[in-house]
Formats: structure tokens, sequence, C-alpha cells
């Protein structure tokens, strides 16, 4: 057979095949351009959907704080004075942001003396706090200020008397250490003074309550 019909042969089957292999190669390139734009166009929208999630400080939302310390009651009236106390606090408010939160926070002081007399003093308030020095992430040195109700009960050895509700001034001075996303352990330099209403004809008395109580706090985690 000669050399020459052979080889026209070659050449007609390889360009068909070359030009097949070209169009693929077109194919593919368009293919990975095609993904690439539609990944480029899908990262701006990734950004905004980021983007628009809500931004929430450390301190916002729904608190709640429950604490247990010890501290000193001074009471006026010659028959009681000053002695030590045990002290409970019970808040739940709201965190508006790091800078300012708002709860109402009752507490209670038992007093004890001799000759089995005790005391309780107690106080209903409202409660504004602000962050003296501090991070995003929840910790820092808190103040805290306000006013309410407060009243005493104490046994005279004899039974129960007790006092009329007076207006009180508290406040705290705090340190939060967040342990977790929603959970911190909250030292708390406490103080309230209320006046004790007498009979009529009798000068009013007064009481001062000062100590430390730690704080166990939570902010939830629903607006």
């Amino acid at each position: 057979m000669s050399r020459v019909p052979v080889l026209a042969l070659a050449v007609a089957l390889a360009i068909p095949a070359a030009a097949s292999a070209e169009d693929s190669a077109t194919a593919l390139g368009d293919s990975w351009q095609r993904a690439g734009s539609r990944s480029e166009s899908a990262q701006p929208l990734q950004q905004r959907r980021y983007s628009s999630l809500p931004h929430r400080d450390a301190r916002e939302g729904f608190l709640f704080s429950f604490g247990l310390g010890g501290g000193a009651v001074r009471y006026s009236n010659p028959d009681f004075l000053r002695t030590g106390a045990l002290n409970f606090g019970l808040r739940m408010g709201y965190g508006f942001s790091d800078r300012f939160q708002l709860f109402g926070d009752f507490s209670a002081d038992a007093a004890f003396y001799p000759a089995s007399r005790q005391l309780t003093n107690w106080l209903v308030s409202l409660r504004g706090q602000t962050v003296l020095i501090g991070d995003t992430l929840g910790n820092g040195l808190n103040l805290n200020l306000g006013f309410g109700l407060g009243g005493i009960t104490y046994d005279t050895g004899f039974g129960e008397i007790s006092s009329g509700a007076a207006p009180a001034l508290v406040a705290g001075l705090s340190y939060d250490a967040r342990v977790g996303r929603f959970f911190a352990i909250s030292p708390e330099l406490y103080f309230s003074y209320h006046k004790v209403p007498n009979a009529p004809g009798f000068a009013d008395d007064q009481i001062w309550s000062v100590g430390l109580r730690l704080n166990l706090l939570w902010y939830s985690p629903v607006y």
C-alpha cells in the first residue's frame, strides 16, 4: 500500500479529534468562569447576611441575681445599736446596654443580739446601675444607686414588733467576673439607710446596714 493515502487518512482523522478536544477545553473554561462568578456574587450576599445580624452587648437582656453575704447593722434605738448581720439579696430587671441596667431589688439583714433578740431589716428598692471600668465581655466595676422603702421587725423577748415602712436610700459597688456567656460572679459592697417611724410624739429612729455580699448573676439570652 502506498504511504500517501495512509498519511492522508491519518490527517483526516486527526483534524476532527483536535477540534473536539479544543471544544471540550473551551467548554470547561467557560464552566470554571461561571462557577467563579457565582462564588464572587455569593460572597457579598453572605456578608450582608452576617452584617444584618443584630448586635448585642454583654450586659444586655433580662437579668436575675441571687446573693448571700454578711455585714453590720446599726439601729439608733439604745436597746439595740450595732451588731453583725447576715444578708440576703434578690434582683430582677433588664440591661439596656453595657452602660445601663435597671432592676428591682429585695434585700434583708438578719441581726442577732444578746438575750436571743433578733432584728430583721428589709428593703424593697429600684436601682440603676452603670459600669465604671469594664470591657465588652461583661467584666467590670459597677456602681448602682436607688431608692425605695424599708422597715424593720424585731423581737423584744416578749413578742415581735414591726415598724411602718419609710423611704430608703441604697447603693452598691460590685465587680462582675464572667464565667460564661450569660453567667457572672459579682461580689458587692452594699449600703442602705432609712428611718424607723415611731409613735407620734417620739423622734424617729434610724438604721444603717453595710457589708459584703456575693451575687450570682445571670443574663437571659432572650431579648
